[in-house]
């Protein structure tokens, strides 16, 4: 997944004007939100999580799985992707950003056959 090892680059608008740290974080939310959404040919779940850093598991107090938290960015901004609520939330500072995806890489999937190991 590209999307978390891409460096915070500065994106100018077309009046010069540099990104704020919001856009810039609204953008990294987005295209992590997309890349779950709209994944490229031959992406799945198992390849899209290598660069990763953190899970964490929501189960019921039967300990079924509910769903998990990947922890996909930390240091600067930190995003979370939840896969119960099926979004992607990062925080900056003060900023925060959510943006929902549709799970076509079958992310969720991926991980409660994880949680079941």
């Amino acid at each position: 997944m590209q999307v978390v090892k891409e460096r915070i680059k500065t994106v100018r608008d077309k009046e010069g004007r540099r990104e704020t740290c919001e856009e810039q974080l609204r953008r990294m939310v987005k295209n992590i939100a997309m890349s779950i959404n709209s994944p490229e040919e031959g992406d799945n779940a198992s390849k899209w999580m290598e660069d990763t850093y953190d899970i964490r598991y929501l189960v019921s107090s039967d300990k079924s799985f509910m769903g998990a938290e990947i922890l996909v960015a930390g240091g600067g901004p930190t995003i979370w992707v939840d896969t119960f609520r099926e979004q992607v939330t990062g925080w900056w500072g003060s900023d925060r950003v959510e943006w929902y995806y549709q799970d076509n890489l079958g992310l969720n999937d991926y991980l409660e056959e994880l949680y079941a190991c």
